[in-house]
């Protein structure tokens, strides 16, 4: 009797099994869902972003070059349907139509300079007269590194530099600032910074001598990253990621005070080893660099070469501009 039952039983465990699996075989490509992720010592739940609404290799955009040129991508800020990258390995920034059109005319490499330029990041000012404002890592000056801000005027053309008033030793020197973002508060314009080791955040107000450091922001618990790479700032939205972990972070800054609350994380989408998103649960994100708002709810990240280190999988996202919608 006993085995009679069991089969039945057996039979409709099987079909269950069958109708779950149908059902995630027809999961939209870009649907999201919740995992559990480990950045550092840190156990957290991620969103998992969908697939890129668009995604293309620097090298493809811009007219002239081939797949054997290094755009080693580290920052990115979206304006007017353009976004403007910054390299560490180059001094021309590049100003990149926001419909990623392939070896078009409408993208170009911007002002001049040869060799590695350590920029981290960029950001712009649309006070009167518009400024880009893009921040060299960390540079020796006497017995401290600081981080350099160079400020460029609305057509890039480079003006000056000043120094920022952020000290970091020589055996630290590679954990400069990683990213800047400009906030605009009670008439005036400050920039946020974002330390590569720590995660602080300096307040950084424009003297006549440099950058001097007014608050410093500590990053909730949420957004405990193994490193960071670039902060953006959309209103009273900030969005940080970390390259490492491959996650994002979204939380809100505070409009009376230098703070962040709340927060939600995101991990980039996995895939298989041939870079196809949503074919498997290889991280194909390792080297995002850069971040910046094109809305509320959508970002463009981009993403540095490679290290020898890394599964050769992830090359197939390396060195591009990315378009991910926020759940």
């Amino acid at each position: 009797m006993k085995r009679k039952l069991l089969l039945p039983a057996i039979a409709l465990l099987m079909l269950a099994i069958s109708c779950k699996k149908e059902k995630e075989e027809m999961a939209p490509e870009n649907a999201s869902n919740n995992n559990t992720v480990v950045s550092g010592a840190v156990k957290r739940t991620a969103t998992s972003l969908g697939a890129p609404v668009a995604e293309a290799k620097v090298y493809k955009l811009i007219p002239g070059y081939d797949k054997n040129e290094k755009f080693e991508a580290s920052g990115v800020y979206y304006l007017d349907g353009f976004f403007y990258v910054v390299f560490d390995n180059r001094f021309k920034i590049a100003k990149i139509k926001s419909t990623l059109p392939i070896n078009s005319s409408q993208n170009t490499l911007l002002g001049s300079g040869s060799g590695d330029s350590d920029f981290e990041g960029i950001t712009y000012s649309n006070a009167n007269p518009a400024r880009f404002y893009v921040v060299e890592e960390a540079v020796q000056n006497g017995s401290n590194y600081q981080p350099r801000i160079r400020e460029y005027d609305a057509d890039m053309n480079y003006l000056s530099n000043k120094w920022v008033g952020y000290n970091f030793s020589s055996s630290n020197s590679n954990k400069g600032f990683e990213g800047i973002a400009r906030v605009y508060r009670g008439g005036e314009d400050y920039i946020l910074g974002l330390v590569e080791g720590t995660g602080k955040v300096p307040v950084l107000k424009k003297t006549n001598s440099k950058w001097e450091k007014i608050a410093e922001i500590t990053l909730p618990a949420s957004a405990a990253f193994s490193d960071y790479a670039d902060i953006a700032v959309y209103g009273n939205k900030v969005a940080i990621v970390g390259q490492e972990d491959a996650l994002l972070w979204v939380g809100t800054l505070s409009d009376t005070s230098w703070s962040f609350s709340g927060g939600t994380t995101y991990s980039f989408p996995t895939g298989n080893s041939q870079g196809v998103v949503g074919a498997g649960s290889n991280v194909l994100y390792g080297n995002v660099e850069g971040v910046s708002f094109i809305s509320a709810n959508q970002i463009v990240v981009v993403s540095d070469k490679v290290k020898s280190d890394q599964p050769s999988y992830q090359t197939y996202k390396d060195q591009s501009v990315h378009i991910f919608n926020l759940p």
